[in-house]
């Protein structure tokens, strides 16, 4: 079974009711993506909602490579292979992230990564390398 439609859009009122009906989509669209929905959010508002997103991902991701360098001590022995690529992984995620009023705690996450490092390669004190990750959280924490 086939069924075809045709449209006339050489008609200006086709034109009109599809633009209508488009504008339409579009209103309801923005209103479900709106956060306030009963009023218009500023060029300002916008800049301050997609930063404290901005900030709260950026701050999800440091609290979870401390805690991947939290595992890495946990585990007791250290492994000079897994330390390296762990905290090479944590230092290209560090290097990517851009929110200013996270610096100290990104400052404090690389200085534990060193730490860590540093224990698994036998250069470093295992308690040197636990002091910086519990550094490290603490300033997340704050």
């Amino acid at each position: 079974m086939c069924m075809e439609a045709e449209l006339d859009l050489t008609n200006p009122w086709v034109k009109a009711g599809l633009a209508l009906v488009a504008l339409i989509l579009l209103l309801l669209m923005g209103r479900a993506v709106t956060p306030d929905g009963d009023r218009l959010l500023t060029w300002q508002e916008w800049q301050v909602r997609k930063l404290q997103t901005a900030y709260q991902a950026e701050y999800r991701a440091l609290l979870a490579e401390t805690t991947r360098l939290a595992e890495l001590l946990s585990d007791g022995q250290p492994n000079p292979a897994r330390a390296q690529v762990v905290v090479q992984s944590v230092r290209r995620n560090l290097a990517s992230q851009k929110v200013e009023t996270l610096a100290t705690e990104r400052n404090q996450v690389a200085q534990a990564a060193q730490a860590v490092l540093a224990w698994a390669s036998g250069i470093g004190e295992y308690n040197t390398a636990v002091n910086a990750v519990n550094a490290a959280l603490e300033a997340l924490e704050r």
